[in-house]
């Protein structure tokens, strides 16, 4: 009898991460201003994989200091 295996989206982000690069990410999250839901429905990804890439690339979150953030206003 076979074991059914969960299988997991491997390798699913490559083609996006060269899509988002860092560039491309740090203009739609800071310079538009756009949330990261809304960066992954526009790329067809969850907000966990845009959130992964903003940390890579060591992109702050609003929250942390950047000005104009909610806590600022």
């Amino acid at each position: 009898m076979t074991r059914k295996v969960r299988f997991r989206n491997v390798g699913a982000g490559r083609g996006i991460k060269s899509e988002l690069d860092e560039t491309t990410l740090k203009r739609l999250l800071i310079d538009e201003r756009l949330t990261q839901g809304a960066v992954a429905r526009r790329y067809g990804c969850s907000p966990q994989f845009v959130s992964q890439l903003a940390r890579e690339y060591g992109l702050a979150r609003r929250g942390q200091g950047e000005a104009g953030s909610r806590r600022d206003r």
